[in-house]
């Protein structure tokens, strides 16, 4: 019998139930996806990466690939609930081995994901106190936000989701009235080029599909919040699906308001020289403030996107920890808030190292540690995607378990083959993405990284089926792993591979 020292309790283990609804989902979802900076950021980088406009067009590609995931994704959320959410669901639809080795990808590249934001966020708080007359180093103002993002990770996740609601809020308003301004400022009318399947093509148009698919990433988070959720048959499918649909109107509406405001024939020579292009139309349409207002907005997007990510990537800690993947102290809980508030506790630890060590080195927040770890992450989660897809294909083909063909079979298989392309786009192409020459060492050591990353988590896997079978026959089974703790017998977890 294992002691209370060296596994979480049944207690500890669980986290709160009946909390989020629907829209408590689509605050952590959205958030997550920073859609502010993907438009004032990602988007006018788009244009000048691609040389090209038909960016919105490829908003609407990508989204229909994530749908498409998204619908087999969902159903199989309605037969398994955990909070490791890919490690699960491959675990459990591919099998356990394969599970742990996408729990290290996953766990490294959420972490790595909310880590790059602090970069963008101290870069951001550093410019907007300078405009107030204040001095403060990037630094500086990224410890501040970490240690305000630290407290509430350990927060009830329903205080998490108030907080994230009003941020989102007026993030989208903005978002909407910067659109709405450029659409009636338009300087030649409706670009209806812009969604011609003509305007994409080349080398560069496969890069900027590929760096498309990094402005949904949080688009999956609902099922990590499924054990959190009120009816999560139901919650967690609106809120996945509901999180593409809009940042597929927000994405395509803001790049096309821009192609409309600068003009097709211009737009892409104007998004070279000016980086900040969203914030700049908005100054000379609405007035000066409004400038200053964006770069406030981007301020708080971010800022709710790490605390999104620091609560996603806590709650996959916890699932490894109650499962005994990870070290079994991350699998508990607080008694007051029923928060994983070990694993939070260490991702704050592991982010704020990050952010120490980058300020001693004096490397570049903005390249080095937001684009460079962004991006990166953004390949490994990608490739999880895909493989998630082809969980669900595997899942239900041992039993449909009720659910629809298309649902089950034909979704998903055009799910695995559109992800495909992207990930080997991707890939193909990543040195692209990080603006680095072809043949430079970093596009092909990220790829090489991961891929380690998941040979190893097999490798810990087979130590677990054949050193510790009791721990491996719950890898995948969430809240009844957590049972194996009491007893050398598993309880509740027969079946699975």
């Amino acid at each position: 019998m294992s002691t209370p020292s060296s596994s979480p309790s049944a207690v500890q283990a669980v986290l709160a139930r009946n909390k989020l609804g629907t829209f408590s989902l689509l605050h952590f979802s959205l958030t997550a996806a920073t859609p502010l900076t993907v438009i004032a950021g990602g988007v006018v980088v788009m244009f000048a990466l691609a040389g090209q406009i038909g960016i919105p067009l490829g908003y609407l590609i990508i989204a229909a690939c994530l749908w498409l995931f998204s619908v087999g994704y969902t159903t199989m959320s309605r037969h398994i609930t955990n909070a490791g959410a890919f490690y699960a669901f491959i675990a459990r639809g591919i099998g356990r081995v394969p599970g742990v080795a996408a729990a290290w990808v996953a766990a490294t590249a959420y972490c790595a994901m909310q880590i790059s934001l602090y970069g963008l966020l101290g870069l951001t708080a550093e410019s907007v106190l300078a405009r107030m007359g204040l001095d403060a180093s990037w630094w500086v103002c990224a410890l501040v936000a970490w240690a305000l993002i630290g407290l509430l990770g350990t927060r009830a996740v329903d205080i998490n989701a108030k907080v994230l609601a009003i941020l989102l809020a007026v993030e989208i308003a903005v978002i909407l009235l910067f659109s709405a301004s450029n659409f009636a400022n338009a300087a030649d009318g409706l670009p209806l080029a812009a969604m011609s399947p003509s305007t994409l093509g080349g080398e560069a148009a496969g890069a900027m599909l590929a760096l498309a698919v990094t402005g949904f990433i949080g688009f999956e988070s609902p099922t990590v919040y499924g054990e959190e959720a009120k009816d999560r048959r139901r919650t967690v499918a609106r809120a996945t699906l509901a999180t593409v649909g809009i940042l597929a109107f927000i994405y395509i509406a803001s790049s096309w308001s821009i192609i409309a405001a600068v003009g097709a024939d211009g737009v892409v020579d104007a998004a070279i020289a000016d980086p900040s292009l969203m914030f700049t139309l908005a100054g000379e349409q609405l007035g000066a403030p409004w400038a200053v207002i964006g770069e406030v907005m981007l301020l708080t997007s971010v800022t709710a996107a790490a605390l999104s990510f620091h609560n996603t990537t806590a709650r996959y800690l916890f699932a490894l920890g109650r499962e005994r993947v990870a070290p079994a102290w991350l699998g508990r809980t607080s008694p007051r808030t029923s928060s994983p508030v070990t694993a939070s506790l260490t991702q704050t630890v592991v982010s704020g190292a990050v952010i120490i060590a980058w300020a001693v080195l004096g490397l570049d927040p903005l390249v080095h540690l937001f684009y460079y770890m962004s991006t990166s992450a953004g390949i490994g989660l990608l490739a999880l995607i895909a493989t998630c897809a082809v969980a669900v294909i595997v899942y239900f083909a041992r039993d449909r378990r009720g659910e629809s063909l298309w649902a089950t079979r034909i979704a998903p298989v055009l799910a695995v083959v559109a992800l495909l392309w992207v990930l080997y786009l991707s890939v193909l192409h990543f040195h692209t993405l990080l603006g680095v020459e072809k043949g430079s060492t970093l596009p092909v050591l990220v790829p090489i990284l991961f891929a380690g990353l998941a040979v190893l988590g097999a490798g810990w896997g087979a130590y677990l089926k054949w050193g510790r079978p009791e721990v491996y026959a719950g890898i995948g089974h969430g809240a009844k792993a957590a049972l194996v703790t009491e007893t050398s017998e598993p309880v509740g977890v027969a079946g699975g591979r």
